[in-house]
């Protein structure tokens, strides 16, 4: 069954104003090929010359073609590749980056430990200790004035 819609009838379209020719040329294209300029092409009310296409488009190859989406893929796959494999020998530097720096904190802590023992050993309260216990005498302080007598 066909069905047709009545047609509606627009109250404000303005009137054509071109001159429709009934499927045929217009005027001003059936006029002689040379204009009133004396130029090949025809001129309008202003004394322009309009070109006339002079070639038929050509039909545009597409942008991508197959050669230029394989291309394209290898690269990037080639780039992601690269990518990561950076990221992974990064990642292991980093880790030989921390288990160094675990390796020096513990060598540091065992040599403070080291050397406050040992200046426990050479300091003064220790040298003092020794020096009583072997029978020396404590002179005093070193800023003692000597005089000589003649």
């Amino acid at each position: 069954m066909y069905i047709q819609t009545p047609i509606k009838e627009k109250k404000s379209v303005k009137p054509n104003r071109r001159g429709l020719s009934n499927g045929k040329p217009s005027g001003w294209k059936t006029k002689n090929s040379l204009g009133s300029n004396g130029f090949k092409g025809t001129t309008n009310s202003y004394g322009t010359r309009k070109k006339e296409p002079t070639q038929k488009k050509k039909s545009a190859l597409p942008a991508f073609t197959p050669w230029k989406v394989i291309l394209a893929s290898f690269l990037i796959g080639v780039c992601g590749i690269l990518y990561i494999g950076h990221v992974f020998s990064t990642q292991q530097a980093l880790q030989e980056v921390r288990q160094l720096e675990i390796e020096f904190n513990k060598v540091q802590r065992q040599y403070n430990a080291s050397r406050l023992e040992y200046d426990r050993l050479v300091g003064p309260k220790e040298i003092y200790q020794r020096a009583r216990q072997q029978g020396y005498i404590n002179a005093g302080p070193a800023d003692q004035i000597i005089t000589v007598k003649p």
